[in-house]
Order: C-alpha cells, then sequence, then structure tokens
C-alpha cells in the first residue's frame, strides 16, 4: 500500500467534506492551460475548393497562380505553365504547418511584431468563372496568412483577422517562392529528339553537325568520325531539358565567360533557333544555364551537363603497339648456337 500511495494524490471534495486518492496525473490535467487545447495548425482550408495562389511580398511582382484540373499556371504571366510539383508542395507544407507558439491572444501591436508591414502574404482562394446560386464570379478568399519579423528559428504571423499572433517556423517562408520567375515550369525545351536537326556546340572552339540521309548525322565542315552513341544522348538531353530550380537573382558575371553554348533549330521551324548557355562554375558547385526563350537562368543537373559535354568525335583506334608484335627469341648469352 505504501508504494501505491506514492503514485496517489490526496483529494478533498468540499461539498461532501470527504478525502479520497486520485491518480498523481489527475494534476497533470487540472493544470491545463487553454493555450494546450487549442488547435496547432497554422491555418485549416479547404483543399477541394482552393483553385488561386497570390503570393505578394513589398517590392517584388506578385505572384498569382491559378489551378485548372491538376495543372497550375501563372495567371499575372500570360498564363503561362507553372510548376504544379512546386504548388503541390507549398498547398501541403502550409495544410500541415503546426505553430510553435501562441505569441498574443489580441493583435493590438502589429507593428511590435511585423505585422503592420508584412514581409511576405499569402492568399489562398476559390475562383469562380461565372455566378451562381450559391456565390459570384470572381476570388473568394478561403484564408490569407502573413509574415511579419523573424525571432531567432521562428517568424511571426497572423492568419485573416483573427486577433492572435502566432509563431512558426522560419523555414516556412524560406520556402515560399517570392518571385513569379520561380514558379516557372521545370521544363525548358518540349521537343522529339527526331526534330532536331541541325546543331552547333561552342566551347574553346566549334563543332556542327546535321542530319543527313536516312537520319545518320554529319558534320557540317569537316570529318573525322563521329561518336553516335554521344550525339545520340545529347540530342535526347536537350530535346526534354529540365532545370533542377530557377534562380531569381544570378549572380553578376555568371555569363560573362560560357563554358558552353549549344544553338539548334528543328525540323518545325528551321528558321527559329534555340540556344542554351552554360555559365561557368558557380561557388557552390553548381551549374546555371539561361535560353532565349526564358526571362530568368536555371540550374542544370550534373547528369544532363555530362551528356551535354560529350565527346563528339570518335577516338582514333589505338594502332597496334611493338608489344603485340611477334617477338624473335633469343639466345642466352653465353649459350651454345644450336
Amino acid at each position: 500500500m505504501p508504494e501505491k500511495e506514492k503514485d496517489q494524490v490526496y483529494v478533498r471534495f468540499a461539498p461532501r467534506k470527504f478525502v479520497y486518492t486520485l491518480p498523481n496525473k489527475i494534476e497533470a490535467i487540472l493544470s491545463t492551460k487553454p493555450n494546450d487545447l487549442r488547435d496547432r495548425h497554422l491555418v485549416r482550408f479547404d483543399q477541394n475548393q482552393l483553385d488561386r495562389i497570390t503570393i505578394d511580398a513589398p517590392g517584388k511582382t506578385k505572384t498569382v497562380l491559378a489551378r485548372k484540373d491538376q495543372d497550375w499556371t501563372i495567371v499575372n504571366r500570360n498564363n503561362r505553365p507553372a510548376n504544379a510539383a512546386e504548388a503541390r508542395r507549398l498547398i501541403d507544407l502550409l495544410a500541415g504547418e503546426q505553430v510553435t507558439n501562441f505569441v498574443a491572444d489580441v493583435a493590438s501591436d502589429l507593428p511590435k511584431y511585423g505585422l503592420d508591414k508584412p514581409q511576405l502574404t499569402v492568399t489562398l482562394s476559390s475562383f469562380a468563372s461565372e455566378n451562381t446560386a450559391e456565390t459570384k464570379a470572381g476570388e473568394h478568399p478561403l484564408a490569407t496568412i502573413a509574415f511579419g519579423k523573424i525571432d531567432g528559428e521562428n517568424i511571426f504571423a497572423r492568419v485573416g483577422e483573427e486577433p492572435f499572433v502566432v509563431a512558426v517556423r522560419r523555414s516556412t517562408l524560406d520556402n515560399i517562392f517570392a518571385d513569379p520567375l520561380q514558379w516557372q515550369e521545370l521544363a525548358i525545351f518540349k521537343f522529339k529528339p527526331e526534330q532536331i536537326h541541325r546543331l552547333s556546340l561552342f566551347t574553346d572552339h566549334e563543332q556542327s553537325l546535321i542530319r543527313g540521309a536516312n537520319n545518320q548525322w554529319q558534320w557540317v565542315g569537316g570529318s573525322g568520325a563521329i561518336n553516335t552513341v554521344n550525339v545520340q544522348s545529347l540530342v535526347n538531353t536537350l530535346a526534354s531539358l529540365h532545370a533542377v530550380r530557377w534562380i531569381a537573382n544570378v549572380p553578376p558575371g555568371t555569363f560573362d565567360k560560357p563554358s558552353l553554348v549549344v544553338s539548334f533549330t528543328t525540323s518545325t521551324d528551321d528558321k527559329a533557333q534555340h540556344k542554351l548557355t552554360i555559365g561557368g562554375p558557380s561557388p557552390d558547385g553548381t551549374s546555371m544555364a539561361r535560353t532565349d526563350e526564358h526571362e530568368s537562368a536555371f540550374v542544370t543537373s550534373n547528369s544532363d551537363l555530362r551528356a551535354l559535354r560529350a565527346e563528339l568525335m570518335q577516338p582514333p583506334s589505338p594502332s597496334p603497339s611493338a608489344s603485340a608484335s611477334p617477338s624473335v627469341a633469343t639466345s642466352p648469352v653465353g649459350a651454345p648456337t644450336p
């Protein structure tokens, strides 16, 4: 009995003037604070109704993303295709984000938390293209999340007009693209390999090829055996080239001395020339590239770079070495001649 008493606490019920023993854990339950009972999700919204995402940061162009089925477009960039996987990741990030601390129950001092002029605001909305019995045409916000000052590893945030100020992980803000250029789809070129019929590579020298009869590649000037495996790998890579990610702020001088420039034309439009420029080595070890069709630069994968930089000239066959020729037997010094 004494051992069990250590796990119990005495409780007095005043109306009946009785004394009881209850498990110690009753103290933890009775000491629960209001914040312990609050929903720790930063925001809740119906993902099935979500059609628009608006990201607004001072000093940057506003980003407006629109969903159609499973695809996303950048509305304020002529409805160009957006990175659908990144949009899905952002939705999952916001839906799953947990509050690290409930900072204030009354949002009366917004400047203190940087929420009078947020450094970034995300608005999640539904969109109706026409009037219905339930809703009017236009955008209808589901939730607006404002991010204020950074506080160590956290950042202050506020949802809509709620009176509460909360803190969430600082990394949440770092994982939201604020520049519309970063939201472009990752596909750089969308061709079939067989559509590329002429290409030129410029490094410290120029190499140019064209498709000849029977789809066989041949040099445009010059001679020598062509490494057809490497050429096909290059053409396959070029036709469906994808970015790893887009770069919002390209370091100055990145493309002053390109390490490689690839230009090509296709059978669909022989007059249109497409050009890919690979910049010099970056301090972080990545390689950046750009094209004439896109405004921003992007990071290329190492596997794509290897295919683009592969040697197109077939190495010459090694000449037979002297060691491969028949050897002549010699008699040991001092041995008698037969």
